[in-house]
């Protein structure tokens, strides 16, 4: 016979059909991890979605916090402000009144001052007045006094 041998033939196709059968095997086993691929892919994707829908929450609630947090310091500002003006009107009126209350102190004291003056130069005027009647007696006393040695000076 001259053709095909036979045995060759099933044995080729044999080894065809084991082929064929390993690579359907191997097609399914990869769709198969392809479709557990897909599957996990879909999760993912509404994982990242769920994730991203978070993440635009926290940066709006963020947001919101910034902006809370500016007209807090806005408002505390304005308060620090208003308090240094009230402190400073404070501080002006005490400075006022602690002026006033010095110049009464020292307007006191003049007075104070001025009274003793006087009142030294008097009690000076009245000693320096009896001092001079005093001397002044004393030399009347000398003048009607006649001089040692003349008549009638022992008898004083």
């Amino acid at each position: 016979m001259r053709g095909l041998d036979a045995a060759k033939v099933y044995e080729y196709l044999d080894l065809l059909a084991d082929q064929v059968q390993t690579t359907e095997l191997e097609l399914n086993d990869a769709r198969a991890k392809n479709e557990r691929l897909l599957a996990e892919l879909q999760r993912g994707r509404s994982e990242l979605q769920r994730v991203q829908a978070e993440l635009a929450h926290y940066e709006e609630a963020g947001n919101r916090v910034n902006e809370q947090v500016v007209q807090m310091f806005s408002q505390a500002q304005l308060v620090v402000e208003e308090m240094v003006q009230d402190v400073s009107r404070d501080t002006r009126e005490r400075i006022g009144q602690a002026r006033e209350h010095e110049r009464r102190i020292v307007a006191q004291a003049m007075d104070t001052a001025g009274q003793q003056v006087r009142t030294y130069a008097q009690t000076a005027q009245a000693q320096m007045q009896s001092i001079v009647e005093s001397f002044a007696n004393e030399v009347d006393h000398l003048a009607n006094t006649p001089p040692p040695g003349t008549p009638g000076a022992a008898d004083r």
